[in-house]
């Protein structure tokens, strides 16, 4: 009798561990389905890459439709797109740039960002003249996520109204604020289903979420955040 007793001891106990690693493993399963939106593949859990608020470095100044401009040589201005674009949309697949000789002007789409089947046109920060194209991110367009404000810059212009545009662009601080104003609104003109699908707790943009998205939520998105219309 005592022996059973040792056995049947020693198998419930066994059952109960396994009972709670597969509890362990729902509750996990049901937080990725929680933050992402997506069914991990059974039986491996994808996690997501680690939400972080992005950053915007000082020396540069950003354009309401997150791109930003770094002052260089006598008459030649470098942009690229921020931190937060190449977060919200994830390993990047290519960029469009336009032709060199190209005509931009300040607040109109300047170049594509694409992602599978996400596509939108980013605004140009100034206008001027492109005599400039980033090579690089045509072989490794994923630069500019790596590297958005350093390497993964996309064109250098020369600018025809730079002192009465300049005043419309935003410093480091102002950006900051400005990210935050930008949350506050697709806040208030969309469901907690869009903003939970963008930021995590505290502000943070979730890696990749414009794949996440439905087109009608990325639509708000594009809209709201980047100025913008998708394609």
């Amino acid at each position: 009798m005592v022996v059973i007793l040792v056995f049947l001891t020693f198998a419930i106990g066994i059952l109960a561990e396994v009972a709670f690693r597969r509890l362990v493993q729902k509750r996990r399963v049901l937080r990725v389905e929680a933050e992402t939106g997506l069914r991990p593949l059974s039986p491996v859990v994808a996690v997501p890459e680690p939400a972080r608020i992005p950053q915007f470095p000082e020396h540069i100044y950003y354009h309401k439709g997150h791109a930003w401009v770094k002052l260089e040589a006598a008459n030649k201005i470098r942009v690229g797109l921020d931190d937060f674009t190449q977060q919200v949309m994830g390993e990047i697949d290519d960029i469009e740039p336009p032709l060199l000789g190209s005509k931009l002007n300040q607040g109109e789409v300047a170049w594509k960002v694409c992602h599978g089947k996400r596509k939108f046109g980013q605004l140009a920060p100034l206008g001027g003249t492109v005599v400039e194209v980033n090579e690089k991110l045509s072989k490794d367009p994923s630069l500019a996520n790596r590297s958005p404000y350093e390497e993964g810059w996309i064109l250098k212009i020369q600018p025809n109204a730079f002192g009465e545009e300049i005043p419309e662009l935003m410093d480091s601080f102002q950006s900051k604020v400005h990210f935050d104003q930008s949350k506050a609104k697709l806040m208030s003109c969309s469901n907690n289903e869009t903003l939970g699908t963008v930021y995590g707790d505290g502000g943070e943009v979730i890696k990749g979420s414009a794949s996440i998205l439905d087109d009608s939520l990325w639509k708000i998105l594009v809209t709201r955040l980047f100025h913008s219309s998708p394609e």
